[in-house]
C-alpha cells in the first residue's frame, strides 16, 4: 500500500503551481502518491502541469467545468477532493493547493508522527502565510502557530498543513454523507467545515514546527471576498456562512454532550 495520498486542487494559477508540484516531488519521504485535481484550468496552467505528468507518483484529473454558473453550485475544491477521496490508495491522507508548498521534511515528520502515536487520527503542523499584492510581491507574513491539542479547529489551521488517517473516511461519510460539505455557502471556508466534521470525532494533535508556506494570491477567494469591487464569481456567491458559526456549535455540542 502506498503510505501517502496527497490530494492537490488547481485552478488557474500557473505563477504558483510549478513550484507548488515541485515542492512535494523534492520530499525527503518518497512513498505517497499525488492525486492533481485541475478543475478545467486555462491552457498557460496546463501547459505548466505537463511537464510533472511523467512522473509515475502523480496522477491528472481534470474536470469538465466550463461555466461559472458551474463554478458557484458547489464548493469546487471540496468536490474535486470528495472525488480524489474515492480512489486514495494511501495510509494516510494529506492535502495541497496550487498556491500551497511543502517544505522538503514535511511528509517525513507526519508520517513519522502518526507512526509514533497510532492513537491519534489527525496531526497538523505550524505553517508560515505569505501575502502577496498584485504585483506577486510579498507584502505581509503571519506565522500560523501550533496551539496544543485542539478540539475546535475550524479558522484555525490550514488544510494543508495537516495529515489524517484514512481510516476515518468511512465514519465521516456515514455521519454527514459525504467527506467534504460541497454546499457553496461554504465557498470561504471549505476546510474549516470540514474540520467541524471531523472535531465531531477527533482532536487535531501538534508537530510544533513550520511544514508548509501559504500564499494568499488575487486569485484567493478570501482575497476576492475583501476587494470593494467584487468579480462575478463572488457576486454570484450566496451568503457564506461564518467561522464563528462553526466554532460556536461545536463548543456548544461538545459543553450540552452531543459528541464526545
Amino acid at each position: 500500500m502506498t503510505k501517502v495520498s496527497i490530494i492537490m486542487t488547481s485552478f488557474n494559477k500557473p505563477e504558483y503551481i510549478s513550484k507548488s508540484i515541485q515542492s512535494i516531488l523534492n520530499q525527503t519521504f518518497t512513498d505517497f502518491e499525488l492525486l492533481l485535481m485541475d478543475d478545467n484550468s486555462s491552457e498557460e496552467t496546463l501547459n505548466k502541469i505537463r511537464p510533472f505528468l511523467c512522473d509515475q507518483r502523480i496522477r491528472f484529473f481534470q474536470s469538465n467545468i466550463k461555466t461559472m454558473k458551474q463554478r458557484v453550485e458547489k464548493v469546487r475544491y471540496a468536490d474535486l477532493i470528495n472525488q480524489a477521496l474515492t480512489f486514495a490508495k494511501g495510509e494516510y491522507i494529506s492535502y495541497a493547493t496550487d498556491d500551497n508548498c511543502y517544505r522538503k521534511n514535511r511528509l517525513e515528520k507526519m508520517v513519522h508522527y502518526l507512526e509514533n502515536h497510532p492513537k491519534v487520527m489527525i496531526a497538523y503542523s505550524a505553517s508560515l502565510v505569505n501575502i502577496l499584492n498584485e504585483n506577486k510581491e510579498i507584502i505581509n507574513t503571519k506565522l500560523r502557530a501550533t496551539h496544543g491539542i485542539v478540539s475546535v479547529a475550524s479558522c484555525q489551521i490550514d488544510h494543508c498543513s495537516i495529515m489524517h488517517r484514512k481510516s476515518i473516511l468511512p465514519i465521516i461519510y456515514k455521519k454527514f454523507g459525504s467527506y467534504w460539505d460541497v454546499d457553496p455557502t461554504f465557498y470561504r471556508i471549505g476546510d474549516a467545515r470540514f474540520f467541524w466534521r471531523l472535531n465531531h470525532f477527533w482532536d487535531f494533535y501538534p508537530i510544533a514546527e513550520i511544514l508548509d508556506d501559504n500564499f494568499i494570491t488575487e486569485q484567493s477567494i478570501h482575497f476576492q471576498l475583501a476587494q470593494k469591487e467584487q468579480n462575478e464569481f463572488i457576486k454570484l456567491l450566496p451568503e457564506q456562512r461564518t467561522c464563528k458559526e462553526l466554532r460556536e456549535d461545536i463548543r456548544l455540542k461538545k459543553k450540552n454532550g452531543g459528541i464526545r
